[in-house]
C-alpha cells in the first residue's frame, strides 16, 4: 500500500460572523449584546491557542464505475448515488482528512462538566469553522498540486452527507489513509474521533464531467444550512 502524507496545517484565522453562522445565530435584524460579542472573541483567542490543524491524504486508484458504486484498487469500493456521477471518468481518487486534534475537545469537557455552558457553545463554535477552514485549506493545497501538473479535480465530497449516506465507507477511507497516524479512528457508528475531524474524496483525471461552479452542497439535502457549510 502507498504511504499518506501528513503535514501541519497553519491555524487558520476564523471571524467572529463565522463563529455565529457555525452556532445558528442570526444577526441580520439585530446586533449581538456586546456581552455575547466579548465571551465570543475571548473564546475565540483560547480556540485559536488550542487548535492543532493537520492533516493526511493518499491516491488510490479508480478501477471502474457501477449503478450508485464506484471501484477502487484491492477490490474496495464507494457507495453513493452522486460520486460515480461527479467522478466517472476519474483515473484515481484523492482521500483526505483533516482534524483540529484533541486540546479543544478537553476543553470542551471541562466547560460541560463546570456548567459553563456559554462558554461550551462558544467553543463548540469555534472549533466547528476552524476544522471547516483547515479542511478547505487541505484541499485547496491538495486541489492545487494536481492543477499545477494538469490534471483535474471534482469538488470534495464525504460520507454522511444525503447524496451519500453510507458512513460504512468512512472505513474505506480510514483503511487506505491509516488514519490512526494522526491520531484519528472511527467508533462503533463510523463517526470520526475526535469528532473535531473530516474526511472527505476528490477524484482526479485529465477528463471529468463539467460541474463548474458546483460544490457538494449544491447536491445536499441541507443546502447551505447546516454549520460545516456556513463556516468556510
Amino acid at each position: 500500500m502507498k504511504e499518506p502524507i501528513i503535514w501541519e496545517i497553519p491555524i487558520p484565522e476564523i471571524t467572529l460572523d463565522e463563529v455565529f453562522q457555525a452556532e445558528g445565530a442570526d444577526y441580520s435584524q439585530r446586533p449581538p449584546h456586546p456581552r455575547t460579542v466579548k465571551l465570543h472573541r475571548k473564546i475565540m483567542e483560547e480556540a485559536a491557542s488550542l487548535v492543532r490543524p493537520t492533516a493526511i491524504w493518499i491516491e488510490v486508484d479508480v478501477t471502474g464505475i457501477g449503478a450508485g458504486e464506484l471501484f477502487l484498487e484491492d477490490g474496495y469500493k464507494f457507495s453513493s448515488n452522486l460520486l460515480p456521477n461527479v467522478a466517472r471518468t476519474a483515473e484515481k481518487m484523492l482521500l483526505i482528512s483533516t482534524t483540529i486534534g484533541t486540546a479543544i475537545e478537553e476543553r470542551l469537557t471541562e466547560y460541560k462538566e463546570a456548567g459553563k455552558m456559554s462558554e461550551l457553545y462558544a467553543l463548540d463554535a469555534c472549533a466547528t469553522a476552524f476544522v471547516a477552514k483547515a479542511g478547505t485549506t487541505a484541499m485547496s493545497q491538495v486541489e492545487d498540486a494536481y492543477h499545477r501538473v494538469g490534471l483535474k479535480t471534482t469538488f470534495p465530497m464525504g460520507p454522511g452527507h444525503s447524496y451519500w449516506k453510507g458512513l460504512e465507507d468512512m472505513q474505506v477511507i480510514f483503511h487506505f489513509l491509516q488514519a490512526e497516524r494522526i491520531g484519528l479512528h472511527l467508533n462503533d457508528s463510523n463517526l470520526i474521533i475526535p469528532t473535531k475531524s473530516v474526511a472527505m474524496v476528490m477524484g482526479v483525471g485529465r477528463d471529468l464531467p463539467d460541474f463548474k461552479g458546483k460544490t457538494h452542497c449544491n447536491f445536499c439535502n441541507l443546502q447551505t444550512t447546516c454549520p460545516l457549510s456556513q463556516a468556510v
